[in-house]
């Protein structure tokens, strides 16, 4: 199995999120993402929390006390996109087809004609 670099957002994708409440202020782990999460410990791939919030360094030792506190290891935290990642997990993105300048909704609409 090849050994994937997994970025993954934490607001509304690791952690529930209902708006900004504030420095620091995280929600809870959601429970599908934590499994996921610790699969793909066990599977031995890399993972980095790819957050707007890593802009902050508060907020960067917020997120790492939140990850001690649920149970997960010391990711890195970022907000600096990385040509080594091999998946982005966010909860905002829209997927684009390679080289075609399509979302993966129009393309798979389009080549079922």
């Amino acid at each position: 199995m090849k050994k994937e670099n997994i970025f993954l957002d934490l607001d509304a994708t690791l952690s529930y999120y209902d708006g900004y409440k504030g420095v620091g202020v995280l929600g809870k782990p959601i429970p599908a993402m934590m499994d996921k999460v610790r699969r793909w410990l066990k599977e031995g791939h890399k993972i980095t929390i790819f957050t707007a919030r890593a802009s902050n360094m508060i907020e960067v030792v917020a997120i790492k006390k939140w990850l001690k506190n649920n149970g997960l290891p010391d990711f890195p935290v970022t907000n600096i996109k990385s040509s080594h990642a091999s998946v982005f997990y966010d909860d905002r993105a829209v997927q684009i087809v390679k080289n075609t300048g399509q979302t993966v909704e129009e393309y798979e609409r389009y080549s079922e004609r």
